[in-house]
């Protein structure tokens, strides 16, 4: 994902997603394990609170993108393409 738009010289290339979706992977990832360690001690948490702020998150920068000039609306696939990431990484 990114490869084409790389290729076309758009916004949020391969190197842009890979980012997201690597800060996706490992802040769920850390979620997790951070869950179950405190798990261990008798301190229970929600992992998915941390999910839930990456989707907040990816949305303001997904919201950024998307810029309004003369009448149009531009980055609306740019948005989608970052959210799509950050899905996949948060998997």
């Amino acid at each position: 994902i990114g490869l084409e738009r790389e290729l076309k010289n758009k916004p949020a290339g391969i190197k842009t997603n890979i980012l997201i979706c690597l800060g996706s992977a490992l802040y769920t990832s850390v979620s997790v394990l951070m869950a179950a360690q405190f798990a261990e001690k008798g301190h229970f948490g929600d992992p998915a609170r941390l999910a839930a702020q990456i989707v907040s998150g990816i949305g303001f920068l997904g919201g950024g993108a998307i810029i309004q000039a003369r009448g149009t609306v531009l980055g609306l696939t740019t948005a989608a393409t970052i959210w799509c990431v950050a899905a996949i990484g948060v998997c």
